[in-house]
């Protein structure tokens, strides 16, 4: 009986242990002031901005190359058998800076 009882209060301590810690830790987490929470977030926005930058340098680059095509779409209707089907799709660099093409692949 005093083993049962002993046992019991053992239990009945680690629980309101492990729940007087989570009860601390929420607190912990609410009582962040709201100025450390903008600070924060302020942060995190200035990170995602460098990703986005870092991501595209050209974005901001006004001279940047400009790729301008007289079409993006060609139908070819009904082809014949063993016909040619050869399309040219015609660009032009209308930006400032040389327009340089590396690893060009059809579709």
């Amino acid at each position: 009986m005093k083993k049962l009882i002993l046992s019991l209060a053992v239990v009945v301590f680690v629980s309101f242990s492990l729940s007087a810690q989570v009860s601390s830790q929420k607190s912990d987490i609410k009582s962040k002031t709201v100025e450390q929470q903008k600070l924060e977030k302020q942060k995190a926005e200035k990170e995602r901005l460098a990703k986005k930058q870092k991501a595209n340098p050209q974005a901001n680059n006004p001279n940047a190359p400009i790729v301008t095509f007289d079409k993006l779409v060609h139908d070819y209707g009904t082809i014949e058998q063993y016909a040619d089907g050869n399309c040219e799709f015609v660009f032009t660099n209308t930006g400032r800076d040389p327009l340089i093409l590396s690893k060009v692949k059809s579709s």
